[in-house]
């Protein structure tokens, strides 16, 4: 029987076998709702299609030449046919539970068109967080009522919110209206790190959001994805802010002074960092863009550790420790 699905599941993936099966299997066993599976595969070397057929005869299947996850979920969000759209990682897992929660939430309140919950992070059988929620400030002081089981609804402008601390953890934890993320044209395709956080900006603005303060979802951390390296995110991140100084109408109230000052930050990190790895010429690259924007007694010292060789550049590090500046 063609049962019409609830909520379209996208999985992008690319040489994924060892992990596809597990996630799939995490979708199949959703209880009391109705899904299909949509795997946007980049043209995988491995059998990564062949054992997503095996353990999902029904699966849909996109296999095309890698352009990354942006690109891979707008594909699968183009051909969703359920009313709602759920993404997946496909080295991530779901607890049984996930969708249906979730699904309760719109139902109480059915103008909320996004919804995400809380996850665990894991390696093998260990679990390094038991949540995410937990290590983000200010979540539990976020104006919100109850409906449904561990389901709230926010009454405060949760584009914004997810601006100044990303609440949503992983991609594997929202759930979203298909109208909604295709009205705001999906993911930015040109992004390769930051991409699910600037698509969060774009389809909660103006509209109502839910949480389940449960971990649904499973994180697995392996060491080889893009969210690993602290250079590839302070990049994307500045990547965002080139998008908001482009154009601020799609992106929540406030987005230009907030980004300047995003950028301003992650220019610095970065220049700590290269200083950290001895490249003094990148260093000094970022820490003079930094000094463009604001001067503060940190990023001089800084800057002026870069002029001066390793020696000096030691010395401002241990000058940085000692002024006590936090810039992660």
């Amino acid at each position: 029987m063609n049962i019409q699905p609830e909520v379209s599941v996208i999985i992008p993936a690319y040489n994924r076998e060892a992990f596809i099966g597990e996630a799939i299997d995490s979708v199949l066993a959703q209880e009391g709702v109705s899904t299909e599976i949509i795997l946007v595969d980049g043209a995988s070397s491995d059998g990564t299609v062949s054992v997503a057929r095996r353990h999902a005869p029904d699966i849909r299947i996109i296999s095309e030449p890698d352009r990354g996850v942006a690109d891979a979920r707008n594909k699968g969000i183009a051909i969703a046919r359920a009313p709602w759209i759920a993404f997946l990682d496909a080295d991530d897992i779901w607890k049984p539970e996930k969708l249906r929660l979730q699904l309760e939430i719109a139902r109480c309140e059915p103008d909320v068109e996004f919804v995400f919950c809380d996850a665990w992070q894991y390696r093998g059988e260990e679990i390094i967080l038991d949540s995410f929620l937990k290590t983000r400030s200010g979540f539990d002081a976020l104006p919100k009522h109850a409906v449904a089981e561990d389901g709230y609804v926010f009454e405060t402008d949760m584009a914004v919110e997810i601006m100044k601390v990303n609440y949503v953890v992983t991609t594997s934890t929202a759930m979203v209206r298909t109208e909604a993320a295709r009205e705001v044209g999906g993911f930015d395709p040109t992004l390769k790190v930051c991409e699910d956080y600037e698509f969060w900006l774009r389809v909660v603005k103006g509209r109502k959001a839910g949480v389940v303060k449960r971990p649904l979802v499973g994180y697995r951390h392996h060491g080889n994805s893009l969210s690993d390296d602290r250079h590839a995110m302070a990049y994307g991140r500045i990547e965002v802010a080139d998008r908001v100084a482009a154009d601020p109408r799609p992106y929540p109230e406030g987005a230009e002074a907030f980004f300047r000052e995003e950028r301003w930050r992650r220019q610095v990190q970065l220049g700590r960092m290269a200083l950290h790895d001895g490249n003094l010429v990148e260093a000094r690259r970022f820490l003079a863009e930094s000094l463009a924007h604001r001067k503060t007694k940190e990023n001089v010292a800084l800057y002026l550790g870069t002029l001066g060789g390793p020696v000096v550049a030691g010395l401002a590090v241990k000058l940085k420790r000692a002024l006590g500046v936090k810039l992660d």
